[in-house]
């Protein structure tokens, strides 16, 4: 019995030396990069029976680079002189995700494909106990297995849950996300953009990481900002006649967070000072 616990006990301290532990995230601005598929449901149609969703689709982050902020404070793009701290696969493990729940939103101006709600669950898949994932697959995959599970992208350690906020839309406060192009049969090439807060009743390796209250909107401070473009992709096209099309989805601009810093707030002035003292309040 002794020389069998000697043994467990020497393959589960081989077995952590291996494992890849979940990547932590410097301080200051994050330029994020992702690659991904995705279903969009149009002309009354839904992605997921009994939801109003209409969207949904995984991912995996490509890259995550050291950034700088641009003023006004609402744009974050990589710094010139810095490599990429975790890059897909050769760190070690994955960044994964899911985003789901998304619904038709509200007429807008200047936003020709509004969306409102919608979930984002970013993993961390250790490469050592997990097999890799990839969005690359020419054809849909049979991946989901549940509103919010998809085979391959969520599993591993929860990071954190976020969900898409208000803001970004000025001309309509119950929207989420801007669309800059309709989808169709005929093809579709889109730019969308939205903010995100993290959901912190689920607590993940990053939640408290994630919560920062970095960008300012008229409907209040958000944590995240996405900017990406969506563009035909008939391999993930649903059923004939279904009205669901796919997508690929690739950062445009950047899907980045930020983080105040002590040196960026200096050069905010006093403003951010105060947001910044208002945000240590909230977590005390």
């Amino acid at each position: 019995m002794k020389k069998l616990l000697v043994t467990l006990a020497a393959a589960f301290a081989s077995y952590t030396a291996l494992a890849a532990p979940v990547i932590q995230l410097p301080a200051g601005p994050i330029y994020l990069e992702y690659s991904g598929q995705e279903q969009i449901a149009i002309n009354g149609a839904t992605t997921f029976a009994g939801t109003k969703e209409i969207n949904w689709g995984v991912f995996t982050v490509t890259a995550l680079t050291v950034g700088q902020v641009s003023s006004p404070h609402d744009l974050i793009d990589k710094k010139d002189d810095q490599a990429a701290f975790f890059n897909n696969i050769v760190s070690g493990g994955q960044i994964t995700g899911m985003f789901y729940g998304i619904e038709q939103g509200g007429a807008s101006a200047g936003n020709s494909f509004p969306a409102t709600k919608g979930f984002l669950d970013l993993y961390w898949r250790d490469l050592n106990d997990l097999a890799p994932s990839s969005t690359s697959t020419g054809t849909l995959p049979d991946i989901r297995c549940g509103f919010s599970c998809a085979k391959g992208f969520t599993e591993g350690t929860l990071l954190a849950r976020l969900y898409f906020d208000s803001g970004m839309d000025a001309f309509n406060p119950l929207n989420t996300i801007t669309g800059s192009q309709v989808p169709s049969t005929s093809g579709f090439n889109g730019l969308a953009a939205s903010y995100a807060s993290v959901d912190t009743s689920e607590k993940g390796a990053w939640t408290d990481t994630l919560d920062s209250n970095w960008f300012t909107t008229a409907q209040g401070s958000r944590d995240l900002r996405f900017d990406n473009v969506y563009r035909t992709n008939t391999a993930w096209n649903g059923a004939p006649g279904s009205n669901i099309l796919g997508a690929r989805v690739n950062a445009g601009s950047g899907q980045s967070y930020a983080l105040p810093e002590p040196g960026a707030l200096s050069l905010m002035g006093l403003a951010m000072i105060g947001m910044g003292a208002a945000l240590r309040r909230r977590r005390g």
